[in-house]
């Protein structure tokens, strides 16, 4: 009796961790297929319990969360080194899977000296044609220069953020997601 006992404990372990992986395994599915599109380096990682979504990019150094409200990530696209505007600069652009506003770009420009936020964000913003007032705000202990651009890009809010040499330009048409990402972010 006692064998019989211990062999069903070991049967039912072995049915539970064999399910577990099996949900693991299709659980993270989607991260799978998205991470086959990245370089070595940056990838998009999924929480076992709540779906949170995570970009973690060790080629600039950062990481943040994907807002809730997209429920994931439908595309992802990292813009490796170019040149822009006499900058060294890279991107990564996603696609969110459900909800408004899922379209959100992320360009670091790497900064050869120590630069003022507003004068720097102001001469990349004029330089790329954009237009619309800069202004500065707080966000959570971070200085940020913000702008809403209403002609070319129908209203999309760009938030300038220089942490050291670099400077990020988050890019949404919600101000609420893009202080999301800003507020979840290690930068």
């Amino acid at each position: 009796m006692r064998q019989k006992v211990i062999i069903f404990l070991i049967f039912g372990l072995l049915l539970v961790t064999t399910g577990g992986l099996f949900w693991f395994w299709q659980n993270q599915a989607d991260v799978r297929a998205l991470n086959k599109t990245l370089p070595q380096g940056v990838s998009v990682a999924k929480s076992l319990w709540g779906g949170e979504y995570k970009v973690v990019n060790k080629i600039d150094g950062y990481s943040f969360k994907i807002p809730k409200a997209w429920e994931g990530i439908e595309e992802i696209e990292y813009v490796p080194e170019q040149e822009i505007m006499g900058l060294k600069s890279t991107g990564t652009g996603i696609k969110g899977s459900k909800g408004t506003n899922t379209i959100f770009s992320l360009d670091i420009f790497y900064l050869e000296q120590e630069a003022n936020l507003l004068e720097k964000a102001r001469e990349l913003w004029e330089s790329s044609g954009l237009v619309g007032d800069l202004i500065k705000i707080n966000v959570g202990g971070f200085e940020i220069v913000k702008g809403s651009e209403e002609v070319h890009l129908g209203g999309t809010y760009i938030y300038f953020l220089k942490q050291n040499k670099k400077m990020y330009a988050f890019n949404n048409g919600s101000e609420e997601f893009i202080k999301e990402v800003i507020l979840n972010g290690q930068w």
